[in-house]
């Protein structure tokens, strides 16, 4: 599970803005494979929306600035044997666990990309939140302690444990195939094959 910051933006507010714009037209329409993924599939999702404008996402974020940064940007991988079903459900999860250890209400938008061989959502975070018992509007920091909540969060709500088990069945179907395969099985099959194929010639 990769949880990494791709980088986050402080300063100016309108340049921050107009790069937010950029930074959510590349999650959008960056070149998609067409086997993969849709256009519907690069819909920008929320925590509580499963399609949300662009420009409602940019407005949302950049009313919810501090001082300190403007938004994050982070991506979230799963690894292989981390399957996700459904990965806005997924997202949610994690970012839940985020706002309640961070004790603020996170805005938050995303977008999922498949056009590689690891399938990722790209999240923006708004720099500013709303403290979850004061409602006062707080900064919004992320430490190396928060991407490793991410990871660990992004773990526990995968298919992780569904892919051990089925991994675990297939390695009992392998054991039991190398245990009744003994060689003199094989043999005793050998000789019932030359059987067959004598008979088969004398039929004919």
């Amino acid at each position: 599970m990769i949880a990494k910051g791709s980088g986050y933006v402080r300063g100016n507010r309108p340049a921050a803005q107009a790069r937010l714009v950029s930074h959510m037209k590349y999650t959008e329409h960056r070149s998609r494979d067409a086997e993969r993924e849709s256009r519907d599939d690069r819909r920008i999702f929320s925590k509580d929306e499963d399609i949300v404008s662009r420009k409602d996402a940019v407005s949302d974020v950049m009313e919810h600035t501090s001082t300190s940064v403007n938004y994050h940007k982070v991506v979230l991988s799963p690894g292989q044997d981390e399957p996700v079903a459904d990965w806005k459900e997924w997202t949610r999860d994690v970012m839940q666990d985020l706002e309640e250890s961070q004790g603020r209400a996170l805005h938050w938008y995303a977008v999922k990309h498949e056009n590689t061989d690891n399938p990722h959502v790209h999240v923006v975070i708004a720099g500013a939140g709303e403290n979850l018992e004061s409602g006062k509007l707080e900064p919004v920091k992320l430490y190396p302690q928060d991407f490793k909540l991410m990871r660990e969060s992004g773990h526990e709500h995968s298919e992780h444990e569904w892919y051990r088990q089925v991994g675990d069945l297939v390695k009992e179907e392998d054991q039991r195939d190398l245990v009744t395969s003994t060689p003199e099985r094989d043999q005793s099959r050998e000789v019932n094959r030359s059987v067959e194929l004598d008979r088969g010639d004398f039929d004919r």
